[in-house]
Parts: structure tokens; C-alpha cells; sequence
């Protein structure tokens, strides 16, 4: 899908309901239409429904105008056309723009025009021949309950997402409820999120489904033919300085950078180097499996903690910078790009988050720092 059109739309659904309807109109309902439920579409695909493919027609308002969806939900997949259909189980209708602001927009209820019918046999227990009609009507249920959720609200959190998917942010590791915990503000917000990939692309799909609103971008150094899902993007190269400078000068700036690519320390830090000036203030830059940082063969060293080379003892280097201000040094200092842009470190057990601001604060004048001070002889700190 047209990268273009999804940036519209979801700048169309941060508007007001009234510019939000202008704005729908100019762009074109059908369009418009067409990407939120390819959206939901997907999202559906994400939680429990029928075990059968039923088909849920979406009937969706815009002025005068009636545009109709079919979505058939089932067997574990959804899929989206245009049309009509003369007998489907289920039936929703809504108000576009406001279905656009339920998947896109601000989170809020969203479903006030929204209407819901299951359509099932309802005769006398002798009409139900075959006796499907319990049957046809759970799967119908499940239908309705799943493409609705999807639409309403963030489904799962990133634990049931990380499973679903198939990652090894849970069950290897265990890094959904610390992501969470730093990545939640972001979820319901249009960010632009690059993470730097390995693996069969399981973690695109999950950071696409969790940050619903936001547009994804992938690095890879190998094309794995990722069949990546909207507002979601793969980028092909060698994840060396000039190539992610320059990738994220183009595709920048970003909110959030996830590196879950190589587990070299060196490329680590290269990575880092390259694409923190592009990170927007407010951001956060995150790091996993430090634990290399110790290990020999990946660039690592369990004798020396406080290299500079390796990951622990970059990010340990970062905490100096974001205090330069107190440090006590000879002749005048030149704070480098992090120390006045790195605004806040955070460890947890083979992660690190490096959040990206304004550290300009001034330090303790000379005279507090100077431990030779006659403020602080023995004894009189405490007058």
C-alpha cells in the first residue's frame, strides 16, 4: 500500500471529527476506507475468533454515501475486499471517520454510531435438519467480538503479542514488560519507530501490531523477502556509519530506535553513533543483550567492565556524560554531542534504554566540588 496514503490517513484520524470529515473527502472515503480496514484486518488476525471463515460485512457511513467491506474472519486469518455480500452472518455498521479515529486517532470510545448484528436461524429446533445452527451462531459470535475488538482498542499487550508472533521477547527472554514499561506512552501516539532487525522479521509484525498508530522501519543486512504488514517498511544493508547515517537523515527523525540487530559490540556502538543524532527529543534509544558485553568472542571482556568498546561500558561512559557538569577537570571542557543530548540512562538486565533531551543543567560551582574546601573540614558539615 501506497506509504503516502497511510501517512494521510493517519494524519487525517489526529484531527478533530469535523476536519477529520473534511479531510476524508478530499482524500476520498473509498481510500480512506480501504486502509483502516486492512488495518483491522490485520489486528483481527491477531486474536482469538471462529475456527471456521465467516463472513463479516462492514457497512460503513460517510455522508450520503454507503460503502460496503467484506471481511472474512476465520481459520486463523482475515482478509478485506470491497463489495457486498447477500447473506453474511455478520454486519457492522459505522460512521467512517469515526471507525478512522477508533483505529488511528487518539485513544478514546470511538463507537457510538457503531451497530452490530449477527445474522443466525432462529426457528423452532425441528427447522435445524443438520443441527449447525448452535454452531453457525458461536462462530458468527466470535466474529463479531474479534473484528469489533480490533477496531476499539489495543487488543493484547506486547506479551501475548511477542508469543504470537513467535519472537524471543518472551519465553527465551523476558523483555515485553520492561519494553512496556518505557514504550508505553508511545503506543497510542503517531511515532516513527526503527528498529534494527535479525531474525525472520517475527519482531516487525509484533512492533507493528503494538504501536498501532505509529509507522515502522525495518534494518536489515540481508533482503529476507519480509512480507511486512502497513505502515511498516524493510530496509536492505550493510549496517555500517555511512549507510545508517544516511538512512536515518532520509527516514528520520525517529522516536523510538530498537537494536536487536548484530550482537557485536563494535557494530553496537557503530549503530548507536550513526543513528542517535537522529532520534527526536523525548526519545528512546534501547539496547538488548548487553550480556555480550562480557563475552571475549563477541567483542566483549569479563576483565575489563569499563571498556569503552563494549556495550556495558559504553552505556556506563553515557552515565559520566549526562553528570559532565560535576566533574572536576584541569583547563576548560568541550561536551561532546551525548553529554548535552543525553537526557537519562536506564539499566535493566541485559537492556539498556538511553533516553534522548536537553542536558544543559549547570553543575556545583568550583568552590562546592573542590574537597579541599574549608566549608567541608571534618566536622563542619553538619553546622
Amino acid at each position: 500500500m501506497d506509504e503516502a496514503l497511510i501517512e494521510s490517513v493517519l494524519a487525517i484520524a489526529a484531527q478533530s471529527e469535523r476536519a477529520a470529515y473534511a479531510a476524508t473527502a478530499k482524500q476520498g472515503p473509498a481510500e480512506v476506507a480501504e486502509v483502516v480496514l486492512t488495518e483491522v484486518a490485520a489486528l483481527t488476525r491477531m486474536l482469538p475468533g471462529p475456527d471456521e471463515k465467516v463472513p463479516v460485512q462492514w457497512d460503513l457511513g460517510f455522508g450520503d454515501e454507503r460503502l460496503g467491506y467484506v471481511m472474512t474472519v476465520g481459520g486463523g486469518g482475515a482478509t478485506v475486499e470491497p463489495g457486498w455480500h447477500e447473506s453474511a452472518d455478520v454486519v457492522i455498521r459505522q460512521d467512517l471517520t469515526e471507525l478512522l479515529r477508533a483505529v488511528y486517532g487518539e485513544a478514546g470510545p470511538h463507537d457510538s454510531s457503531r451497530e452490530v448484528f449477527v445474522n443466525f436461524p432462529d426457528g423452532p429446533p425441528e427447522a435445524d435438519l443438520d443441527g449447525r445452527d448452535p454452531r453457525r451462531r458461536t462462530q458468527g459470535i466470535a466474529a463479531a467480538r474479534a473484528a469489533t475488538r480490533a477496531a476499539t482498542a489495543n487488543p493484547v499487550d506486547l506479551t501475548e503479542l511477542a508469543i504470537r508472533m513467535g519472537t524471543d521477547k518472551w519465553g527465551r527472554h523476558w523483555y515485553t514488560s520492561t519494553y512496556e514499561r518505557y514504550f508505553a506512552r508511545f503506543r497510542d501516539r503517531n511515532v516513527r519507530v526503527l528498529e534494527i532487525g535479525r531474525g525472520g522479521g517475527e519482531s516487525l509484525r509484533m512492533w507493528t501490531h503494538y504501536f498501532r498508530r505509529g509507522q515502522l522501519i525495518r534494518v536489515d543486512a540481508r533482503d529476507k523477502s519480509l512480507s511486512t504488514p502497513m505502515r511498516a517498511r524493510a530496509v536492505w544493508g550493510a549496517p555500517d556509519h555511512e549507510f545508517l547515517a544516511s538512512l536515518g537523515a532520509d527516514l528520520g527523525p525517529f522516536d523510538v530506535v530498537i537494536d536487536d540487530g548484530s550482537l557485536m559490540n563494535h557494530r553496537v556502538l557503530t549503530s548507536f553513533t550513526a543513528l542517535f543524532p537522529h532520534l527526536r527529543p523525548g526519545g528512546l534509544y534501547s539496547i538488548e543483550a548487553v550480556g555480550v558485553s562480557y563475552w571475549p568472542g563477541w567483542g566483549g571482556s569479563s576483565t575489563d567492565l569499563n571498556s569503552p568498546t563494549t556495550m556495558a561500558g559504553f552505556v556506563k561512559s553515557l552515565l559520566d556524560g549526562l553528570n559532565h557538569q560535576h566533574i572536576d577537570r584541569a583547563g576548560e571542557y568541550e561536551p561532546t554531542l551525548t553529554d548535552r543530548t543525553v537526557s537519562g540512562v536506564c539499566m535493566h538486565h541485559n537492556m539498556a534504554f538511553i533516553e534522548k533531551g536537553v542536558n544543559t543543567e549547570r553543575g556545583a560551582p568550583a568552590w562546592v566540588r573542590n574537597a579541599d574546601s574549608a566549608l567541608f573540614r571534618d566536622g563542619d558539615e553538619h553546622r
